[in-house]
């Protein structure tokens, strides 16, 4: 089987040796373990001359798009790795009425303008696989998509990469992210909590500064005990694991914007404290596995940050039922192996016999997620 994946950044950014050196996460996966082309910003270098011509005077995504366009026929599947390369493939294949297996992971369907094209596009996306509880009641109940269109599936971490440092003194706390971040919140949360050290891991992203991480530099005073700055994968994983636990605070989102700093932090053993979103819900087991407080409240931040700073054995056992559910739900590999899956499902066209659903760890009555696979 042929699997076209179309992605913008990240795994279209192979490094084998810092992978082998242990220096980043294992995104070659991905393409090892499919066999896919990847067809990524790179891969316009290399079309033919007229197309590359066309191709800088637009944007990057809608020229993946076209690229995709054109080659889509040699392939069994096309999995588009992003909002904007799902509905914008989408919208292509619909008004040229042509027909390929299409797999879209798609990461924030409810934002109006995106759930609108949605609404209209769909019919060209045979398979949506998303991960938060909140997008896939949105996309049945909203946007009326097919249950069987949806695969519901958990999402990832490099388990090897993030891992635990038992050995490592810890002696701070940390946060990290840029999208939906409430940091000011967190700001005036360890005002109150000078002898916490905290750093919060957050910069400039592809040359953009978000308005969340320009909010540290606009508040009033930023705290002695905090410092601020953007750091590489492996000083991330050294933070971390000086960390006694992380903090993910967020602004109002039916999204789950900070997944990828959670799942990070447990796998390296660590417990969370999250503010408690709309769209954070499927992932933190509240008391389990780290503490929901409410968003936008500093004085139940501090208290909750003061609460596991106090009681580090209260902490440790967080981080080890965190990374124990890690191990069972959210590996790399699993992930890998279940779009593998989803795109030979989609490429044979038997996609809508199954769905996949995974219970909210709040939910779970075992206090574990769990995930089964049944017939519609």
């Amino acid at each position: 089987m042929k699997i076209l994946t179309l992605i913008s950044t990240g795994l279209g950014q192979l490094n084998r040796t810092e992978e082998a050196l242990d220096c980043a996460p294992r995104a070659s996966l991905f393409k090892e373990t499919t066999k896919t082309d990847i067809l990524s910003e790179e891969t316009l270098n290399v079309a033919p001359r007229w197309r590359k011509w066309f191709y800088r005077r637009l944007p990057i995504v809608p020229s993946q798009v076209l690229e995709a366009f054109f080659l889509c026929k040699q392939y069994d599947v096309v999995i588009s790795w992003s909002d904007p390369h799902a509905m914008l493939f989408a919208l292509l294949m619909k008004i040229t009425r042509r027909r390929v297996p299409h797999v879209a992971l798609m990461f924030w369907i409810s934002k109006p303008k995106k759930a609108r094209m949605l609404k209209y596009v769909h019919s060209h996306i045979d398979t949506m696989v998303l991960w938060t509880s909140a997008h896939r009641d949105f996309a049945i109940n909203t946007l009326k998509i097919a249950p069987e269109k949806i695969r519901f599936i958990p999402y990832y971490v490099d388990q090897k990469f993030w891992r635990p440092f038992p050995d490592v003194k810890t002696d701070m706390i940390s946060s990290a992210g840029v999208e939906m971040r409430d940091y000011p919140t967190l700001l005036e949360a360890l005002k109150g909590l000078p002898e916490i050290k905290c750093h919060i891991a957050a910069g400039t992203l592809r040359g953009r500064q978000f308005s969340t991480v320009q909010a540290i530099y606009d508040y009033a005073s930023i705290p002695e005990n905090i410092t601020v700055g953007k750091m590489s994968p492996v000083e991330l994983r050294n933070l971390y694991a000086r960390s006694r636990f992380v903090v993910v605070p967020l602004l109002p989102s039916d999204s789950d914007n900070g997944l990828t700093v959670i799942l990070e932090a447990m796998a390296m053993g660590k417990a969370v404290i999250c503010s408690k979103t709309n769209g954070q819900r499927d992932v933190i087991r509240d008391g389990v596995t780290g503490i929901f407080v409410p968003q936008g409240d500093p004085i139940a931040l501090r208290q909750a940050i003061q609460y596991l700073w106090d009681n580090p054995e209260i902490a440790s056992k967080m981080g080890r039922e965190g990374r124990l559910q890690i191990e069972e739900r959210n590996t790399w590999d699993q992930f890998v192996d279940t779009i593998h899956n989803i795109a030979q499902e989609t490429a044979r066209g038997d996609q809508g016999r199954y769905r996949t659903i995974f219970h909210s760890p709040q939910s779970a009555v075992n206090s574990h997620a769990t995930r089964t696979t049944i017939s519609s």
